[in-house]
């Protein structure tokens, strides 16, 4: 198609796009450098908002599943052991299904970090992941161990084998069971003791770290008042400290907030990327454009299609390298699992992360990177073509 047919027929936007099209084709290497460009800028972008939704999808479903209640001591405004004599106090709470004491901490074994989980084992939520070897935690069975699969692969540990945590001397537990995580973020190194097992750990016999208590629907409020009557009449012995479900969520928003500013780094980044890409878009055989335009302006053009041609290149640059970016960061994430970026919203993972890094692509991060795409090749293309479809074509063509 010659320059002159590109105005012609019946629908000229078709037209032109047509030309745009065959524009691209026949300048392959100014096309693909402005699409790698776009691609190193949008590739880390789409990649840290798919991991940073996967987690929030992960901590929403850990809030879900989990209890209606957390009420643990007061202590500075931190949580504290709660003695377990509130156990049967917060059971007779009308509107209390049931009260069960946990014991959380942290402790080396076998030279990785893991979160120890003391609950009676009837108290073990189903949600917590499915069993792949082995059994659950037997009621009243002492020293059983049931392990996340991937702390219990670092450690080479299996059914029937036995290990020590080195805070709880003389201690040795049993691997019973080895259990697949619905979350992996939390499971991944995460030991189901009995509570009694994980209280003797800890040195907290007759207390808990916190009682976790589940709620009839609608008595929440109820529930909540009922806490309350009991920290004033507790006043002086011991300060309560409750937290709901709403608490919590909003702990994790405030936290997925300050991750604002990872995402204003990223976009740092980018914006320090599309520098480059500016230049590109803008310099890079620009010589030769502007004898193009020349043609085109002498052959019959007006300014406003050439401009209108140089746009559907812009658009077309973009589409490519929000695509190619959109490929990337799957790959990085699904082939890769995230390294390098995982890190930055799930701690202490290490370089690469020990289960599968949850990710969720949703529409609107490419739709946002599609438009800073557009931005980016239109500002650095529209300006010049204009100027150069602006002097007469004799000076264009020089």
């Amino acid at each position: 198609m010659t320059e002159t047919t590109a105005k012609k027929g019946l629908h000229p936007h078709w037209n032109l796009l047509r030309f745009a099209v065959d524009q691209i084709l026949r300048h392959r290497l100014r096309s693909a450098v402005v699409a790698a460009a776009l691609v190193a800028i949008l590739t880390p972008f789409l990649t840290a908002m798919a991991i940073s939704e996967g987690v929030r999808a992960e901590s929403a479903l850990a809030v879900h599943e989990g209890a209606d209640f957390y009420v643990a001591s007061d202590q500075f405004g931190k949580n504290a052991p709660i003695p377990l004599r509130y156990l049967e106090e917060f059971a007779r709470i009308p509107g209390v299904e049931r009260a069960v004491p946990r014991v959380v901490g942290r402790a080396y074994v076998n030279e990785r970090l893991a979160v120890i989980v003391g609950l009676p084992p009837a108290s073990i939520p189903p949600g917590a992941g499915s069993i792949l070897k082995g059994r659950p935690l037997r009621d009243g069975a002492r020293n059983e161990a049931l392990i996340g699969a991937a702390l219990a692969r670092h450690g080479g540990l299996q059914v029937g084998h036995a290990f020590q945590i080195p805070i709880a001397e003389g201690k040795t537990f049993e691997v019973v069971g080895l259990f697949q995580p619905t979350v992996s973020i939390w499971g991944a190194d995460l030991i189901y003791l009995s509570f009694a097992d994980a209280a003797e750990v800890f040195g907290m016999e007759g207390q808990a770290s916190e009682i976790l208590l589940y709620i009839k629907p609608g008595y929440e409020e109820q529930v909540a008042f009922s806490l309350d009557l009991l920290q004033m009449v507790e006043r002086g012995r011991i300060f309560l400290r409750t937290q709901n479900k709403d608490l919590v969520r909003q702990y994790l928003n405030r936290g997925f907030t300050l991750k604002a500013g990872i995402f204003t780094a990223l976009y740092a980044v980018a914006f320090a990327l599309a520098i480059p890409a500016l230049l590109v878009v803008s310099g890079f055989g620009m010589s030769e454009r502007r004898r193009e335009i020349g043609v085109l302006k002498a052959t019959g053009w007006h300014t406003e299609e050439v401009l209108e041609v140089v746009f559907w290149e812009s658009l077309l640059h973009a589409a490519a390298g929000a695509a190619l970016a959109l490929l990337l960061a799957m790959a990085w994430i699904y082939a890769f699992n995230g390294a390098l970026v995982a890190q930055f919203f799930i701690p202490e993972i290490g370089l690469l992360a020990p289960f599968p890094v949850p990710a969720r692509f949703l529409p609107l991060p490419f739709l946002l990177g599609f438009l800073f795409s557009v931005a980016l090749t239109l500002v650095g293309s529209l300006y010049t073509a204009w100027r150069a479809a602006a002097v007469p074509p004799v000076e264009a063509m020089r």
